[in-house]
């Protein structure tokens, strides 16, 4: 039986691990949000999709911000949440690559 190497078991990874794990998945994600959108993509997110209105610095910033704030909160209050978010977000950001990689 294979077994994973423990670098990349969620259930070994502290908090703070998880916390920046999350921080920079979501920066990936505004970072490939905002080449796709370059490309002429849209963004389909209805809470984020006026903010690039503003411009894609404004987005990345403020993206990257809530998300340092969220981490924050989670790792103080709910731990176990991160671990949660951080696999969601994985999904999010392979599909996201992918997009750009065949745009």
């Amino acid at each position: 039986m294979m077994t994973m190497p423990t670098f990349v078991r969620a259930s070994t990874l502290t908090p703070d691990a998880l916390a920046l794990l999350f921080v920079a998945l979501n920066g990936v994600d505004a970072a490939t949000t905002a080449y796709l959108i370059g490309q002429g993509a849209t963004e389909v997110n209805p809470v984020l999709a006026p903010i690039l209105s503003v411009g894609v610095a404004t987005f990345v910033t403020l993206k990257v911000s809530v998300s340092m704030l969220v981490a924050a909160l989670l790792m103080r209050f709910k731990p176990w949440a991160l671990k949660a978010l951080c696999v969601s977000f994985v999904g999010v950001v392979a599909w996201q690559v992918t997009l750009c990689v065949t745009s």
